[in-house]
């Protein structure tokens, strides 16, 4: 059974180390010299006592009850108003918010102001905004028709629920199509954020045999600055002959979703690195 929780304040100066103001983490030494008052200090005895080897003699003790105090105490997720549940440890606070999937995107619409999570996001742009949606299985293909110019489709992944969303935009007499992955921090920099890539592409109505594709690597994007297919790096080029065939029938875009990297093996492979330095 859990052991009970409390709440209570205390000042942030205490979770912080005094010499390099960084957020205390286990594990903490005690150090006592002749004519300095005691302190407690984030870094390694053998580094300090290197770096100040001409000075008085010091001598350190480790502060296991301040490392369990440290461990477990928490406070909530910053995102907490736009739906993350989660009670962090002070010091890891912000490898969490690099990664958390909570954290707040815009709405690409022009004019709309809503800013919510991803999940919410999904929710507005569905129902107030009445967009498509589709659901997607990574590594199987999607087929949808093209969008208008300024058009969108809303895709989620199945397993993990993850937003997705494919822009229109006007290139001429051709159109611009586009993907990206609605989440604010979810590039490579973020800690245990899973990585897509995917392939797109657009087949001529018939039996002409004609095809425009395109494959990348799915970027990320809290929407801030909306969403235009022609001005991302990355777009298909769809030409006038495969949005207007001879037959008349509506070309089909076919979108691909391949995860290469998950939260869950990102983490194995870090805690197998640092088994392997420890050994």
């Amino acid at each position: 059974m859990d052991e009970p929780q409390i709440n209570f304040r205390m000042s942030v100066s205490l979770f912080h180390c005094g010499a390099c103001f960084r957020p205390l983490k286990p594990p903490t030494f005690k150090r006592f010299a002749c004519s300095v008052r005691p302190g407690t200090a984030c870094a390694a005895p053998a580094a300090t006592a290197t770096a100040r080897s001409a000075t008085a003699p010091r001598t350190y003790a480790a502060c296991d009850g301040e490392d369990a105090f440290l461990q477990d105490a928490k406070l909530p997720c910053a995102y907490k108003e736009f739906g993350c549940e989660s009670y962090v440890v002070y010091h890891k606070e912000a490898d969490h918010l690099r990664a958390c999937p909570w954290a707040p995107c815009s709405c690409p619409d022009h004019g709309c102001r809503v800013f919510t999570s991803p999940a919410r996001l999904l929710e507005h742009l569905g129902g107030r905004h009445s967009w498509p949606v589709t659901g997607v299985s990574y590594g199987k293909p999607c087929k949808l028709p093209v969008p208008p110019p300024q058009g969108w489709h809303v895709l989620v992944g199945g397993e993990d629920r993850c937003v997705f969303l494919v822009s229109a935009s006007a290139l001429g007499a051709a159109t611009a199509v586009s993907l990206v992955c609605v989440r604010a921090n979810g590039d490579a920099a973020a800690a245990g954020a899973p990585q897509f890539e995917c392939r797109i592409w657009v087949e001529a109505p018939g039996a002409s045999g004609s095809t425009a594709m395109i494959a990348s690597t799915v970027r990320s994007s809290s929407l801030s600055r909306g969403f235009v297919a022609a001005d991302q790096d990355m777009f298909l080029a769809v030409p006038p002959e495969l949005l207007h065939g001879a037959s008349g029938e509506t070309p089909i875009l076919s979108v691909r979703i391949n995860k290469v990297r998950d939260a869950a093996d990102s983490s194995t492979r870090a805690a197998a690195r640092s088994s392997r330095r420890l050994q």
